[in-house]
């Protein structure tokens, strides 16, 4: 009599631990590459360090001649000389306004030097240069009237409201403020104090800065400029807009936050893990668009399984 095969079937737990157990195996190597990239964040977090410090040096090359300049700005304002971006001398005026830098070594052909300055209250800053023919020997310049401090309240405004600007000068300085082709003046007050207000500016970018007379003599032009923007209702909701997506663009890829972009493969990688431990629960999802990255593991097919159970079908 002819023996007729038969099948063997396996009990339904029998499955669900082999099924397991094959999934434990590929999750396991997914597990150790979410720690590999779990530790190489924290390393490169803690690996980034600012250079510099200690260990670094700065040279250049002394002068042979010397450099003397005297001048006036506003009370108790802060004054750094500096000439091609490099620093040379810092000082603080008096209180009624006049400094002095004294002695600084230059090289023969010396021509250049800007003044970067700040008021007492920090409301403005004046940035100035001044050229000379080169220097052949000691240079002593005298009398320097440097230009106002100034600051905005408010560098962007709605159309119909005003601005204002304010800063420094010498007591009793004639100051005039320069708002695109429109001038104002005022007076410092016995502290040097001043403050405009500006009204009826129609929408636009408008170039903004000061300067002061005092006894018949002008204050250097300012060379840095401040902007004012004069918003209408549709610029606002647009300003906006661009100001939020440039603070997700600047969050994103700010060098601090660098390690974050590791967190979006490690994410990936959760979502595959948990795919491969509960196949059962992304079934509604596999087959949405957001998976077709991962045809293998999200949509291979199951074969000789009949029953659908929590690890497999």
């Amino acid at each position: 009599m002819k023996k007729i095969p038969t099948k063997s079937y396996l009990s339904p737990w029998t499955t669900i631990r082999r099924r397991l157990k094959e999934r434990l195996r590929g999750a396991g190597l997914l597990l150790v590459l979410f720690i590999f990239l779990f530790f190489q964040a924290n390393s490169y977090a803690q690996s980034y360090t600012i250079k510099g410090g200690l260990g670094s040096t700065v040279s250049g090359t002394v002068g042979k001649y010397y450099l003397n300049i005297t001048g006036y700005i506003a009370p108790f304002a802060s004054i750094i000389l500096t000439s091609d971006g490099i620093f040379l001398r810092a000082t603080t005026a008096d209180e009624n306004g006049y400094f002095s830098f004294t002695d600084i070594l230059i090289k023969e052909g010396f021509s250049k030097f800007c003044f970067d300055a700040t008021d007492s209250k920090n409301y403005g800053k004046s940035y100035s240069c001044m050229s000379i023919p080169p220097a052949m020997g000691d240079v002593t310049i005298t009398d320097v009237f440097l230009p106002p401090t100034l600051g905005l309240v408010k560098s962007e405004i709605a159309q119909g409201s005003s601005a204002i600007a304010r800063g420094y000068s010498m007591p009793g300085a004639l100051v005039t403020l320069h708002v695109g082709d429109k001038t104002y003046s005022t007076y410092a007050d016995e502290n040097g104090y001043y403050e405009f207000v500006i009204k009826d500016l129609k929408p636009g970018t408008y170039q903004v800065y000061a300067t002061a007379s005092l006894s018949g003599k002008n204050s250097l032009e300012p060379q840095k400029k401040l902007t004012l923007k004069v918003l209408s209702g549709p610029g606002q909701l647009i300003n906006f807009l661009k100001e939020l997506l440039d603070k997700i663009i600047r969050f994103f890829t700010s060098i601090a936050l660098g390690p974050l972009w590791l967190a979006i493969p490690i994410l990936i990688l959760i979502i595959i893990l948990l795919k491969k431990l509960f196949p059962a629960a992304f079934t509604s999802i596999s087959i949405g668009k957001f998976f077709i990255f991962f045809p293998y593991i999200l949509h291979r097919k199951k074969k000789h399984l009949h029953h659908e159970w929590i690890f497999g079908y």
